[in-house]
């Protein structure tokens, strides 16, 4: 057998403990994986409604979600992470960066900000980059911090996603954003 898409399963971070109550993404900044998945599909999965001062002035926000390979067998090969769809404006930008978990493959935590303005570090350590890569050839992999590039059984790896709005930015009724995750078997 080998990983199915249903073994990729993505939480909310922002819970005291590995696995713990937490439901709001806009709490969801790091620390530890929730218990709550999140809904693809719906509305402010992730991010709030962009506000009409947080437009005018511009603004810049992140949020923290951990994807957990649930298969209790089988390790994910070589994946890598990008943006599949940014259904956005030119006024806004997205780029995530990768972390792998502190004091645990299968049940450590990520950095943990203050608040959504608070910036992660990234790019040292076993943070990546700001990535915006849109394929999965230039996708960044769970290779950081000397880990290894595989997402094994039951191991966990943080998205760091940051949202950046332009200040002037046009309303804009609707806007999606898919962060795939892919690798072999």
């Amino acid at each position: 057998m080998s990983v199915q898409d249903t073994d990729i399963l993505l939480y909310l971070t922002g819970a005291p403990s590995d696995g713990g109550d937490q439901t709001d993404p806009d709490v969801s900044l790091g620390n530890y994986r929730s218990s709550s998945e999140i809904a693809s599909g719906g509305a402010n999965t992730l991010f709030d409604d962009v506000l009409s001062q947080e437009s005018a002035l511009g603004d810049i926000e992140y949020r923290c979600y951990c994807i957990k390979n649930i298969n209790v067998v089988d390790d994910l090969l070589n994946p890598k992470i990008w943006i599949e769809t940014d259904t956005g404006n030119n006024e806004d930008n997205i780029s995530f960066a990768v972390e792998v978990p502190a004091g645990g493959d299968q049940d450590g935590n990520a950095q943990t900000i203050t608040n959504e303005s608070s910036s992660p570090v990234v790019g040292a350590g076993n943070v990546s980059a700001w990535s915006d890569s849109i394929s999965k050839a230039t996708g960044t992999g769970v290779d950081q911090g000397g880990h290894d590039a595989n997402l094994d059984a039951g191991e966990i790896v943080f998205v760091w996603v940051r949202r950046t709005i332009s200040a002037g930015a046009s309303a804009v009724s609707t806007e999606n954003l898919t962060i795939k995750i892919e690798g072999d078997n």
